[in-house]
């Protein structure tokens, strides 16, 4: 056995020899989503396990309107669907860019194909919200 080929094998052999994976890496998309959001108009949203609040003023007395989220965060364009009691009631796409979460959606069925504003498509860029509102 030459000396490149016991290398090479030691190599492949050896545990630990990959460098680690970040843990940012590492969390699907549902639980990056978890906890609060605001933009810039103040709306905050506000993901609790498969459950969005949206549009309320704190996460206590007033969540805003309930829906349930589906992601899905295998496709080339990542989607989500919103709805209450097994209707489908917005679908759209998403995506972490700098730190912030974008999405658009459409009333239905008819998912938005990108995050441009349009008539009938809503768009959102969301921080994550500090507990400040300075």
């Amino acid at each position: 056995m030459t000396m490149r080929t016991l290398l090479l094998l030691l190599l492949i052999a050896l545990p630990g020899s990959a460098a680690p994976v970040p843990k940012e890496l590492k969390r699907n998309d549902a639980d990056r989503m978890q906890g609060l959001w605001k933009e810039e108009t103040g709306t905050r949203w506000y993901f609790d396990g498969e459950k969005l609040f949206a549009g309320g003023t704190d996460t206590a007395a007033n969540k805003g309107h309930e829906y349930k989220v589906v992601l899905r965060s295998d496709r080339a364009v990542r989607e989500f669907d919103l709805g209450n009691m097994g209707t489908v009631q917005f679908s759209g796409i998403y995506e972490f860019l700098d730190g912030e979460l974008r999405f658009a959606y459409r009333s239905g069925n008819d998912r938005p194909r990108d995050f441009t504003a349009a008539p009938g498509k809503y768009s959102h860029g969301l921080k994550r919200f500090s507990g400040s509102d300075k």
